[in-house]
């Protein structure tokens, strides 16, 4: 009794995957109740005055064939992509249902692993109501490097690019209407389309010109940029002994197969955008006593 739950312990499936390289998850419900107050007596009880909402975010290290990138377009019919998972820990689930991608963003700084966050809205129920766990594809582990990411942006060919991120947003219209069973889902949920794309660059400057503010009063203002991660993805395989058997240890009183990383592909693509009708919506320019001087350039564009 009072132990805890350490982070080996549970797991992240979504749509029955177990997602790889998983940093952070935060999930929560909330019930909106209201007072009912009557004359001669005040307060009576409370009763819930709106359908109760949810959501979960999630942030790991981007991986390849990502299934986060298959939910910022619809599905049949026109209806947005819906997901089902949550955390599974000591036969134990935290699950939702009914989640649909609100947004996505990916980031990366010199140094570091390329990242993704995703923020999803829950209209279904979220709680212990399912094992949400499975045996689906949830991405392979890849590991980047400086030649896999290619960054395009303003003055970017003289100046270095120390890191950007970019973001989706991919609000949601749920329809309700009135039924005797499970009145509380929504009917249909619908993208909201264009979605609103905006990117950052942070740029150590060497000979970099910044805009005037004015002008876009004068001309079109739009330029491009373009991300492109790649990089080589690695496998789990078993180790096996010399004469080819298959090693294994015991772990809690059970055999378990010993397994490792093995490169299956030297420089696939991971993750690719572009745009062509961007505009620098700011230009924020710092320089200080212990650092070098910087740049960050803001954008945004829209698809359908």
């Amino acid at each position: 009794m009072k132990n805890t739950v350490t982070n080996y312990e549970n797991t992240l499936f979504f749509n029955g995957a177990a997602l790889s390289g998983v940093l952070s998850v935060d999930g929560s419900y909330n019930v909106d109740y209201k007072p009912i107050n009557v004359i001669g007596k005040g307060f009576t009880k409370q009763i819930i005055a709106s359908v109760p909402t949810a959501n979960l975010s999630i942030t790991r290290y981007l991986t390849n064939n990502d299934p986060a990138f298959l939910l910022t377009g619809d599905g049949p019919g026109y209806k947005a992509r819906v997901v089902n998972g949550g955390l599974y820990y000591l036969n134990k689930y935290f699950a939702f249902e009914n989640g649909y991608l609100n947004s996505l963003g990916i980031s990366c700084s010199v140094g570091e692993i390329p990242q993704i966050q995703t923020s999803f809205d829950v209209y279904g129920n979220i709680g212990p109501n399912f094992n949400p766990s499975g045996n689906n594809y949830g991405g392979g582990v890849f590991v980047p490097q400086v030649k896999n990411i290619i960054l395009n942006c303003r003055n970017s060919s003289t100046n270095r690019i120390t890191s950007f991120n970019i973001d989706y947003n991919t609000p949601k219209n749920s329809i309700y209407g009135l039924s005797q069973n499970n009145s509380q889902l929504p009917i249909e949920v619908h993208s909201v389309f264009p979605i609103e794309i905006t990117s950052s660059f942070t740029l150590e400057i060497d000979d970099y010109q910044t805009k005037q503010a004015f002008a876009d009063l004068t001309s079109t203002g739009t330029t491009n940029f373009s991300i492109a991660i790649s990089g080589a993805v690695l496998e789990d395989v078993p180790l096996t002994t010399s004469t080819g058997n298959i090693e294994l240890t015991v772990s809690s009183g059970t055999l378990e197969v010993l397994y490792s990383y093995l490169k299956t592909e030297d420089s696939i693509p991971i993750f690719n955008f572009s745009a062509s009708d961007a505009i620098i919506v700011s230009e924020q320019v710092n320089s200080t006593s212990d650092d070098v001087m910087s740049v960050n350039l803001s954008y945004k564009t829209y698809i359908n």
